[in-house]
Formats: structure tokens, sequence, C-alpha cells
């Protein structure tokens, strides 16, 4: 999608030969390029700015997973991977699974970003606009999505699902694919990385292994007035998020707020009319809740201690008091009972309704059209709904009781 013409690049890569060759050493990789330079000079260029893939950081074992490929790749990237440039191929491949593409899809986006960026998420505008993994222009979206690798990779996936419907792009050379999409002045330099990027992605997919721990959540996120469907991973403290119940498009929002454990919440909890995300962390009763599920930041908007007690508790939103608002509480199974707040910065809870036994699940709804949400439980026992249509304390005042 580039092509450097200014003299401001010519220098830059005469500097850099020129340095090259009074040191009689091979170039940097690190130094990376705009995507349409000549392939003898894109190891040549000025070394760019760049930002974090994960905002956590590579890991360790991306360190490992590096040292391992190094041998074993036989294009650019022989000998110059490294933990962050790992990280950054791991981020893509995470989108291109949260999506639901097969692995072949990933083998295409790391084959673009190897050519692109050598694996790097360059963070300062080397042509024209272009920005992150793939070099995207700034019609591809904002600073932030072209520098969060998630909505980058979905960006460059919605282009190739519309230039090859009906998953024609599986069957279809890989370098093709990824020159109708970046639409270089060098395609040829596509197909050559291809090997490469199916090592890397080949490594990076059996590293996932499968997604059984991931916990579904549903909400209407983009303020449509539908609810739609996602997931939460526990261990990458991760939403994927879609706005529509057909088709594959899909959110991806980091939520990197700590420990495996952490469980997912949604509600709308500044009245603004959509929801957004939040987890709860039982091991210290505490609450970490956003107003919006569309950074890979850690924006949380509200944060504090529902210090209501044991581990056990199970989180729930709800609109308890009718103001527009979904504030949290918890249900303890334990003893049946419900500990709700009406707002996000109290420890009071509102309102306790016992049930019974324990062993109840909670169910919170609107169950009679009125505004406010209200408690209700299934037990498994006897496999009976138990619902009210009130918060309001005093004797039990179940509405409806049925077997299911």
């Amino acid at each position: 999608m580039k092509n450097p013409s200014s003299t401001a690049a010519a220098l830059c890569v005469t500097a850099a030969l020129t340095t090259s060759a009074l040191l009689g050493a091979a170039p940097a990789l690190g130094a990376e390029s705009g995507p349409d330079l000549p392939p003898a000079l894109a190891p040549l260029t000025a070394q760019y700015q760049t930002a974090a893939c994960d905002p956590a950081g590579p890991t360790t074992s991306d360190g490992t997973l590096a040292t391992q490929l190094n041998t074993r790749l036989n294009a650019d990237m022989r000998g110059y991977l490294t933990a962050y440039r790992v990280s950054c191929a791991r981020e893509v491949v995470e989108a291109v699974r949260a999506r639901g593409l097969a692995s072949r899809a990933a083998v295409i986006a790391i084959t673009t970003v190897i050519v692109e960026t050598h694996l790097q998420n360059i963070s300062e505008e080397v042509d024209h606009t272009s920005l992150g993994l793939f070099q995207q222009q700034e019609w591809w979206g904002t600073r932030a999505e072209r520098l969060n690798p998630a909505s980058a990779t979905n960006a460059f996936l919605d282009a190739m699902v519309r230039k090859y419907p009906n998953g024609s792009w599986a069957s279809a050379p890989i370098g093709e694919v990824c020159q109708a999409v970046q639409v270089s002045a060098y395609p040829d330099r596509y197909q050559v990385q291809a090997p490469d990027a199916q090592i890397i992605v080949d490594a990076l997919w059996d590293a996932a292994g499968p997604r059984t721990e991931d916990v579904p959540i549903s909400g209407d996120w983009n303020g449509d007035g539908i609810d739609t469907v996602g997931v939460f991973r526990p261990s990458n403290s991760t939403f994927y998020l879609r706005d529509t119940n057909s088709g594959d498009a899909t959110r991806i929002f980091k939520f990197g707020h700590g420990p495996s454990g952490d469980q997912p919440i949604a509600g709308d909890w500044n009245n603004n009319g959509y929801d957004s995300v939040g987890v709860f962390r039982p091991t210290t009763s505490t609450w970490y809740l956003t107003n919006g599920t569309t950074t890979n930041t850690n924006d949380t908007n509200y944060e504090f201690k529902f210090g209501h007690g044991p581990s056990g508790d199970q989180p729930i939103a709800g609109d308890w008091n009718n103001d527009g608002k979904d504030t949290v509480g918890v249900f303890r199974p334990s003893n049946s009972t419900w500990y709700l707040t009406n707002g996000t910065t109290t420890t009071d809870h509102e309102f306790i309704f016992g049930h019974g036994p324990s062993g109840d699940i909670a169910v919170p709804g609107r169950w009679n059209l009125n505004a406010n949400t209200t408690p209700g439980v299934r037990r498994p026992s006897n496999n009976t709904v138990y619902l009210r249509n009130t918060n309001n304390g005093g004797p039990v005042d179940t509405q409806f009781i049925y077997g299911i």
C-alpha cells in the first residue's frame, strides 16, 4: 500500500546502506520498512517506534517459542524472531481464532504482517498515515484501532472475506489473497513468506489449545437495541464480543485485569444506552467495571470492593431500582441470599432475599415488564424456578413457581 518517493525516504535508505557497508555487517532486521520498498532494501531502512502488541507485554512462553522457531524458519524472519515479535504474532492468531476462522486465515494474516512490518506494531506514520502491524492508512480506522492488533487484524479479515466471499480465500493462493487486500506495489513479496507464516501459526495455534474455558456472556454492545453474544476468556482476561448474531464480525476487547478466575459481567453502568463489561474477582470480592468495549487498555471506570464474604459468590447485574442504570450484586449459593447495590461506589447491600437450601442458581431478570430487574433462582434439586417481581425486603414474595 506504499510507494515511498520522498527525499527523506531516499536519504534514509542511503544512510542505512552506507552504514552497513562501512561496518561490513549484515543489516539488522529490527530496522523495519514500509511494505512497498524493494525487498533488497526492506531490512536496511531506519528503525521506527513501535507499540506493544499485548498490553501485558511478551510472555516467557513468547521468548521460548522465538528461540525454538528461529532455526526452523527459512525466509526473512529466520534468526530474527524475538519475544516481542512472537507476542505480535500471537495477538493476530488469537484474533483469527476468536473470529472462528480456520488457521489458514491466520497464515494469510501473518504472511501479510511479515512483509509489511516484520511482525512489529509500528506506531509512527511511516508512509502518509500508515500505522500498525498491517501498515493500514487512516481510512482503515482510528489510530487506536490500527495500533490495536485485534482491531487491525479484524479490519484485514473484513476486507479478505469481502474480496473472497463464501470462504473462497481458503483455497486461493496465500500470496494472492494478501495482495488482494493490501494492493501492494510489490505483489510478489507475499508468497515467499507464506511457509514461515505457516510454521509460526502452527506453533501458536497448537499452543493456544481448545477453548473449553470460555464463559458465555451477552448484552447490547453497540446500542442497537439487540442483545448479541460473546465470550470471556479467563486465561487472558479478554472479551470476544459480537455486534450481530449472524455473520462473522467480532469485536475484541482486552480487559487485562489480572489472574485467571475472574468472572465476567455485563450491564449498562452509566445509562448510555448500551452494555459494557466488567469482571468480578472472587478472591478479593472486588469489581472492575468499564463504560466501553472499544479499547484494549484497562479503562476501568469503576473499581470497588463488594466485600461480602466467602468465595463462591456469583456476580449478578441489573437495574434494581429503575434508575436506568445497571448495578451489581452477588448471589451466595451457600445461604441462597442476594446482596445487591444501587450504585458502583458503595459496599452496602440494599436487599437480602433468602430462598432456602444451598445450591440455588441465580437468574435475575425483568419478569413482568416492569422496568427494574428482580431476582430469581433455579433449584437443581427439584428442577424448579422461583421468581420475584419486587426487590422489597420482608417475607419471601415468590410470584412464580414452576418446574422445568
